[in-house]
């Protein structure tokens, strides 16, 4: 794509951008809305619109070569994305529900089900993918040590017998014996063919069927040749039509066109175009600032005590004495500028040391009015929920993304909207727009300079002219370390004398860091749910489809890995569970997480633990240094699988000896030691939840998705890929509809099972001659047991029992009540 495309795309996101702030940033503050209906549908199309500035605006960041402008894009990204989760949050407490369905909004704006799927930035990895490579090599290394330990270890317990010649008369025994089966098998098939020979001779003679003639014979094979014919000529008519009316690919373009890859070779060489700008701009940085201070500085130095002196002279003329100077925690002279006399300037000054000191004793008296409203306000609060939107109704809460938003659409627009970029072909960055930059903080450099030396001034002026000494204020008393955090004692290190290389080296070797399997989040593939909307509105739950769970996955997890500014103001979610019947593809996930954001894979599963870091302290320690290296080294994603087994209601008596209770006080202390800076997350996996006691699995895993079994569309998608990724072809003979339909409750793991059993090596060479049938895949997936409706029905009652499960289900019970008693109230009224 070409420097006018992308310019394309900004505008495109600069008009969407532009309708977005003025309909969110009014000038006048929005009224609430009543109706629930008309909030939701107006917070799904603000969802929908941001989804089309991050893709946008995403795909320009990731190619424009600008050095200035992608530091803008970078962070109007940032606060975009932050923007959408701030939305999905306000989606979860309307629908109740993890999962939204927005057809009708697509086929509103006219979108098809891709603009609604968020964009994963490619900065995430690209920015430190020195980091990654090295953290990725010393793993191998570590790895590669551990498995030549461990052979050693088994050739030394078990050493492998010394192989003695064999005779040669055993040899030729064995060779003898070989041949003698194999003449007995040849002679077996010779005397079957001749006996099945036989017995057709005998049913002809017995039947007094006629053999055919040679005629008959050749009629027979020009019909079966004509409709072979037919057939092929068919097939290649519908696929030029196909083809002319654009809903089939021409088979030369099929593959990877040269068009394509010399698209794929621009890209990457602008990527590496951005690298040396950016180099580029950062010795710029330097360079025009060490140059200000050299040429401007000194002028700035002059003009500014100048100015000061003048004041003081004022001041001195009007008050009859010289005034005190801004101390520097207000501002120092920047604050003398402002359009305001001398006497306006003192009295504020004695107005700010006054609240200073006034502030410190009204804390304590603040902070005890604020427990008491806090009381009161409960009750209030309660009434409020009972009365719902008839009060007050429904309005979007405050943003913290909006201004970050307005702010750099605007820099944007006031820097570049306009410029003229005919001379800079090359798009290099622009000496005068760092200039403008750099002269402010050579201006504040000078200005504390200036400061310091009319302090100085200021003394000996009131020493000669007032004949007063100033006195040296008084040292501030250090503040007394006795005054705790409320919330805790601080953590306490218990490895401080150790190396993070020396901690993350005895992770590994315990086996509690590994390495994730390389796996996109798309290769989770599934369709979209076109009748979502309809079904909700009809008073039933739709399934979510593997798009949906994909999105989930994306907003919760790897958006806020990936970006510290997403994480460190969105709404904080610190873990997260998936649970659903196996199969589904929940480690799968866990893993796209970790290759999305280049994250530390940390596994505390209970089967992972058992015999590691024995006793109380062993435990401690081990957590202690899974989160130690987990914040230095972050983005870390910390997975236990089976985590209903670290909440067990009762441990089973096989699994006693393991011990999988372990975890379960220390893993919710390990979560609140958190803070919103640290980008780890908790991810747990499990398919039988209801095993575990729910008030402590709720509280540790603060959002609970669930992964349901593929629908149709999901199936016949996910046919359609496995079968093209281990090397075979989807054909005419191969009835891709009809193996997804008969699939039925099966999860994507036993299809994908299924695939490998029958695309062998053998297989795949048989192609050309036999292509693939629907009945092969069938009779592999028949050997596995499916996902019965017994199970989804325990998965679906153990989430209504969860905390967004019961208000889903208190807010259906109010609705229907209130249905009932409008119901009661007409019947009256007609009465």
């Amino acid at each position: 794509m070409s420097n006018s495309t992308y310019g394309q795309l900004w505008r495109e996101a600069r008009l969407i951008l532009q309708e977005l702030l003025a309909q969110e940033l009014p000038a006048e503050p929005a009224r609430p809305e009543r109706s629930r209906a008309t909030f939701g549908h107006a917070l799904a199309t603000l969802f929908v619109r941001y989804v089309q500035v991050a893709r946008r605006a995403e795909a320009c960041y990731d190619q424009v070569v600008q050095p200035q402008k992608r530091l803008v894009l970078r962070r109007l990204l940032d606060a975009v994305l932050g923007r959408l989760l701030e939305l999905q949050q306000e989606l979860v407490e309307l629908d109740l529900s993890e999962y939204h369905y927005m057809d009708h909004v697509l086929q509103e704006l006219r979108l098809t089900p891709e603009e609604l799927e968020v964009p994963i930035p490619k900065y995430f990895l690209s920015e430190h993918s020195k980091a990654l490579q090295e953290r990725r090599e010393a793993l191998s290394r570590i790895l590669a040590r551990v498995s030549l330990g461990k052979a050693a270890a088994v050739s030394c317990a078990h050493p492998r017998p010394s192989r003695t010649a064999m005779p040669r008369e055993e040899a030729v025994r064995l060779i003898q014996m070989a041949e003698r089966m194999r003449q007995g098998r040849l002679r077996a098939r010779f005397m079957w063919e001749i006996r099945r020979d036989e017995e057709r001779e005998r049913k002809v003679r017995e039947g007094g069927i006629v053999e055919p003639n040679r005629d008959l014979a050749a009629t027979c094979i020009q019909k079966v040749w004509k409709g072979c014919l037919q057939r092929r000529t068919t097939k290649m008519v519908r696929q030029m039509e196909m083809t002319f009316i654009g809903m089939a690919l021409e088979p030369q373009l099929a593959g990877s066109t040269p068009a394509m890859i010399r698209a794929l070779l621009v890209e990457e060489f602008r990527r590496m175009r951005q690298s040396d700008y950016e180099a580029e701009y950062r010795e710029a940085l330097d360079n025009v600032h060490d140059a200000l201070l050299e040429v401007e500085a000194p002028s700035m130095r002059e003009a500014l005590r100048e100015q000061l002196r003048q004041w003081l002279i004022e001041c001195h003329d009007l008050t009859g004495r010289f005034p005190d100077f801004p101390e520097e925690e207000i501002g120092g002279s920047s604050v003398l500028f402002a359009p305001k006399t001398p006497e306006e300037v003192r009295t504020e000054l004695d107005l700010a040391a006054e609240v200073r000191l006034d502030t410190n004793k009204d804390k304590d008296k603040d902070k005890g009015k604020k427990a008491e409203k806090e009381k009161e306000k409960e009750p209030t609060k309660k009434a409020k929920d009972k009365k719902g939107e008839e009060d007050e109704g429904l309005k979007l809460s405050p943003s913290k993304f909006l201004a970050t938003i307005n702010q750099n659409f605007i820099q944007y627009t006031s820097l570049w909207s306009d410029r003229d970029e005919v001379i800079n072909f090359d798009q290099h960055f622009e000496t005068e727009i760092i200039k403008a930059e750099k002269r402010k903080e050579v201006a504040m450099e000078v200005r504390l300079q200036v400061d310091e030396l009319m302090r100085e001034e200021l003394k000996n002026l009131r020493f000669a002219v007032d004949l007063e000494e100033t006195k040296a204020a008084k040292p501030q008393k250090p503040k007394s370390g006795k005054k705790k955090d409320k919330k805790g004692k601080k953590e306490k290190d218990l490895t401080p004398d150790r190396s993070i290389e020396s901690l993350y080296e005895e992770l590994v070797l315990q086996g509690i860091i590994k390495k994730p399997q390389k796996v996109q989040l798309a290769d989770y593939s599934g369709d979209f749910c076109y009748l979502g909307t309809i079904l909700r509105q009809q008073e039933l739950e739709p399934t979510p489809s593997m798009l949906d769970v994909r999105q989930n996955i994306a907003m919760y997890a790897i958006l806020r890995l990936g970006s510290p500014a997403v994480h460190e103001l969105a709404p904080l979610v610190k873990s997260i569970l998936l649970a659903g019947p196996v199969g589904t593809g929940k480690k799968m996930l866990v893993n796209a997480v970790c290759t999305e954001t280049g994250a530390n894979l940390f596994d505390l599963s209970p089967d992972n633990l058992a015999g590691k870091y024995p006793g109380k302290s062993g435990l401690q320690m081990m957590v202690h240094l899974v989160l130690k290296v987990a914040r230095i080294l972050q983005p870390s994603v910390i997975w236990v699988g089976d985590a209903e087994k670290t909440f067990y209601k009762k441990v089973p008596k096989e699994e006693k000896e393991l011990d999988p209770r372990r975890l379960k006080r220390d893993l919710p202390k390990a979560l609140n030691l958190l803070k919103a800076e640290d980008r780890v997350l908790l991810m747990g996996t499990s398919n039988k939840p209801y095993l575990a006691d729910l008030k402590g699995l709720c509280k540790t895993y603060e959002r609970i998705l669930m992964i349901p079994r593929p629908d149709y569309a999901s199936r016949y998608v996910t046919w359609q890929r496995l079968i093209q990724k281990h090397g075979g072809t989807v054909t005419s003979t191969l009835d891709v509809s009809a193996l997804a339909k008969v699939s039925e409750g099966y999860s994507q793991g036993l299809m994908a099972q299924a695939v490998q059993a029958v695309l062998s090596e053998r297989r795949l060479l048989q192609l050309p001659k036999k292509p693939l049938g629907a009945s092969e895949f069938l009779q592999m997936l028949a050997r596995a047991d499916p996902i019965y409706p017994e199970e989804e029905e325990m998965l679906k009652d153990w989430y209504t029992k969860t905390p967004l499960g019961k208000r889903k289900l208190k807010a259906e019970e109010e609705r229907l009540k209130a249905a009932e008693t409008k119901g009661k109230d007409k019947k009256k009224k007609k009465k």
